[in-house]
Formats: structure tokens, sequence, C-alpha cells
């Protein structure tokens, strides 16, 4: 009875987990960063674990490579990767430890740390003398007084004990460097992924406590340990599944909020110049469609620089600054070269339209107010210049007399 809900709860976690997993893999071949395609690995490697631990599966596997027990190696490692994955996904959140060379120097503290735990548990498992082929789950229990299986249980838990702790640590600190708006909801994912990551210790304690007693003398009457270990490691998954389910629909949501504020400032800049516009697939995500409309609309923008005069972005100052009979509204440094942004590009557009002569080159700026910002900060520039593209400040300073222009 209890192996055959085990096969059908492993099967159907297993079958979900893998189908979310592939699903992002192909997504994340066109995705430039690296979250979707973490995502989409710790999946993979979470399903590959469930599947590997369905009793059916299980016997096949041992029986097609001819070593019954290797099943049970493979669910660890798989394991101790996915916490890995876990571990850099989680460095690319960190306020500290997010720029390219922190995230070298985690790797090159890390990766050895893995490779040899990992190379270490397939030597003593290769060097184990197995008597026959153990129950899917007890495999711990079963051969806890076969001195290479201690040994390898004891380096899997303590490798598993030191990464997990490493990583629910710094769920604690996680941010969004790149991506401000999502901070709340990656703190909220990173509750989840914390807890996942720390039921894996709950099957450990299990399992141990099964190897223990045989070890003192107590004989395999808590082997069934072995078993309920499974259902913290089925909690696991669902937590797991739960925290990347919900980060990247939060993700997803707020790129196609920014594409729909970035549209009317895409129309402005795009429009009349089809060849300025990438062609897109209908499989491509949120991430690839919302840059390449940032891409677009920063040509686009460029495009408009023969007509961009500096008197739109002096008289947003003015009305800011509360010159002559306007009190000037107190608003966010940023956001007043957003304003300047948006009235620059709306006068420039609208020269354009009209067929008016390029404004000359003593009254042009030297470039659109606040766009030489870094590359991680161009989303929110783009959104905030949006924002205020139909601003009353930026109706009113447009309504203010031009200067001359000439050819």
């Amino acid at each position: 009875m209890w192996l055959t809900l085990l096969t059908a709860v492993n099967l159907t976690i297993a079958v979900a987990t893998l189908s979310l997993g592939i699903t992002k893999a192909l997504a994340a071949r066109h995705e430039p960063g690296r979250t979707l395609k973490l995502t989409a690995s710790v999946l993979l490697h979470a399903g590959v674990i469930f599947l590997l631990a369905t009793p059916p599966v299980y016997r096949a596997v041992g029986r097609a490579v001819h070593s019954a027990n290797l099943p049970a190696l493979l669910i660890d490692i798989a394991t101790l990767l996915c916490v890995g994955h876990a571990q850099y996904m989680t460095l690319l959140w960190h306020p500290e430890r997010h720029t390219p060379a922190a995230r070298r120097k985690a790797l090159r503290r890390w990766l050895p740390f893995y490779t040899a735990v990992t190379a270490a548990m397939t030597l003593l498992y290769a060097v184990a003398d197995l008597p026959g082929a153990a129950r899917p789950l007890r495999f711990a229990p079963a051969y806890a007084d076969v001195p290479a299986v201690l040994a390898l249980k004891i380096i899997y838990f303590g490798a598993l004990t030191i990464t997990v702790l490493a990583t629910m640590n710094q769920c604690r600190h996680v941010t969004m460097p790149d991506r401000p708006e999502l901070a709340q909801d990656v703190r909220r994912c990173m509750q989840w992924f914390a807890l996942a990551v720390g039921l894996d210790l709950a099957t450990a304690a299990f399992t141990l406590t099964a190897m223990i007693s045989v070890l003192t003398g107590g004989g395999h009457r808590l082997d069934f340990l072995a078993d309920a270990s499974w259902a913290a490691t089925i909690l696991s998954g669902i937590a797991a599944n739960q925290s990347l389910g919900r980060l990247v629909l939060a993700t997803t949501r707020s790129d196609r909020r920014d594409r729909r504020l970035l549209k009317p400032l895409w129309r402005l800049v795009v429009a009349g110049q089809p060849d300025l516009v990438i062609p897109t697939a209908w499989w491509e995500s949120s991430r690839i469609r919302l840059d390449r409309m940032m891409i677009e609309t920063l040509d686009g923008a460029r495009t408009l620089k023969p007509w961009m005069s500096s008197a739109p972005a002096l008289a947003v100052s003015d009305l800011l600054g509360g010159s002559g009979t306007t009190p000037g509204p107190a608003i966010p440094d940023a956001d007043h070269t957003a304003a300047q942004a948006a009235a620059v590009l709306r006068d420039a557009a609208l020269r354009r339209a009209s067929d008016s002569p390029p404004v000359s080159q003593g009254s042009r700026p030297p470039s659109l107010p606040g766009v030489n910002v870094p590359a991680s900060e161009q989303q929110a520039y783009l959104v905030r210049v949006a924002r205020y593209l139909h601003h009353p400040l930026v109706d009113q300073a447009l309504q203010r007399p031009a200067p001359a222009t000439a050819p």
C-alpha cells in the first residue's frame, strides 16, 4: 500500500516538476539573465529526484546499470546539486554578493567543495561491498553497518547541513538590486525557498536516526523513519515549486506591466519607422519582449536627436523651481530628470511629425536628460519617462513659447 501511494505521489510531482522545468528551459534559451536558467535547472534536478525515488523507476534504473542501489546515490547527489543551485540563485539577489566579481569568488570557493563531496560519495559507493538491493528509500539504514556506506552518508549529511545553512542565511538578506520593484515578491519567495531547503535537514535527521538505531544494536525497528523522511522531501519539493513559481509569476507580471507603461513612449519615438521594429515570435518570453521594446525605444529616441531642443527641459526645471508665477512642486531628482526627458521627446516628436526643420546645434541638449544610466537602471529610467509623457507638468512645459530654430 505504501509503495503504491509513494509511486503515485512521486510520479505526479515528477511529471509536474519536469514539465515546468522543460518549459522554463525552453524559455531560458533566449533569456539573457541567469535567473530563469537556474530556475529551470533546479526544477529539472528536483524532477529527477522524485522520478528516481519512484519504486518502479528506482528498480528499473538499478537493473539497467547493473547496480541495484545506484539510484540512492544519484538521489543524494541530485539533492546536493539542487541545494547548490539554490545557493547560487540567492547570490544573484544578495545586496553584497550580486556583482559578477563576488559571484566568481563564491564559485571559486564553493565549486571545489561540491566537486570533492560528489567525488568522495561516488568513490565510497564504488568500493562498498553491498550484498543485494535495498528497498527504495531505505538504502541508508539497510547498509548502515557497511563502513563505506556509513562514511558516504556522513559526508553527504555534513555537506548538506553546511550548504543548507549557508543558503538559508543568504535567503535572509536577499534583495533585487536590478529590479527594485520586485523586492517584496523576492523576499516572500525566499521565505518559501528557505523552508524548502530547511526541510532537507529534516529528511537527513530522520534518516540518520534510523541509521543510528542499526549501529547501536536497535536493529531495523526504526527503518520506517527513512520512509517517513520522504514526507519532508515532498514538502520541500512543494515549497520549492511554490517559491520558484511565485517568483517567475511576479517577474512576468512586472515585465508585462512595464511593457504596458512603455507602449506610449515606444509609439511616440518609433512612429513611422518600421525599420526600427525587431520581429517577434509567439514563443518569446515577456522578458525578451520587454528588452526588445527598450532597445527599440532607445533607438527611436536617438533618431529624434536632430529635433531635440533644450527649451522643454529648461521649462520643466523652471516650473519645478517655482520661477515666475507657478509654484514648484517637490519631486525626486530622478523624476525631475524623467519629466525633462519626456518633455524633450514629446517636443522633438511633434517637430518631426510637423516636418519642422532640425533644431540648431546650439539649442540642442548634449544628450537626452538622464539617458546615460547604467544598463541595470535603463528599464526603471524608461518607465519613469513613460509615466511623465502626458503628465500635466510636461503639458504645461510644452505650452511655453518655443525658441527660434534654424536648419
